[in-house]
């Protein structure tokens, strides 16, 4: 047997291996990852995509991941999803399903607002979340009601299961709301709730 089939065969017998694991949380690769780029000072796009092994929940975990990381990264202490039509930015790279080892002849991709979901051949579903955040401080001048997550408690609280690859359990925590002239408050204190029942007198013994 020739040197260059036995590296053949490992590559082959190494592809395999991978094929039946979910995404690590990475750089983009054969079996899926983050990619992106930076629209401007303030704005990034961010995309994670899985392969047929890794679940609607863990991708979205590893979006969030990435958006806080992209934040901390470039200075900045709050991100807020916006949808990538306000910035006009297009998807890192066109030919993405290709170029993660993906046959684009066995799929067709259906695009959602988030996350975009890829449907391939042989039944398996593949989750992609991708948008762009907009990343800043406490200095920042807010003109309307906003929504957005501090890039430390994403990276504290979800840290663990990243780095894990969901072994270890992690939740996203609540989003603030950003509103002109008041303090942030967390997103949860703002939903309605069922009024309290008033306490029936009891009786006198």
């Amino acid at each position: 047997m020739t040197m260059k089939r036995v590296v053949s065969i490992c590559a082959l017998a190494a592809i395999t291996a991978l094929a039946g694991c979910a995404t690590p949380y990475q750089a983009v690769g054969l079996t899926g990852g983050y990619t992106g780029k930076q629209v401007d000072d303030q704005t990034y796009h961010v995309q994670f995509s899985g392969n047929g092994y890794t679940s609607k929940d863990m991708v979205h975990k590893y979006f969030m991941y990435r958006c806080a990381e992209v934040t901390q990264q470039h200075g900045y202490k709050y991100f807020m999803i916006i949808p990538a039509a306000i910035t006009g930015s297009l998807p890192p790279e066109k030919d993405f399903v290709r170029g993660t080892g993906f046959d684009r002849n066995m799929m067709r991709k259906v695009h959602v607002t988030a996350p975009v979901i890829i449907y391939g051949g042989g039944g398996s579903v593949y989750w992609t979340n991708s948008s762009d955040i907009r990343m800043f401080n406490d200095d920042a001048v807010i003109s309307t009601k906003i929504i957005g997550w501090e890039a430390s408690e994403v990276i504290d609280d979800l840290g663990g299961y990243v780095h894990s690859g969901g072994q270890t359990a992690g939740t996203i925590p609540s989003a603030w709301v950003f509103e002109p002239g008041h303090p942030k408050v967390r997103a949860q204190d703002l939903l309605p709730t069922a009024p309290t029942a008033p306490q029936k007198p009891t009786s006198a013994s």
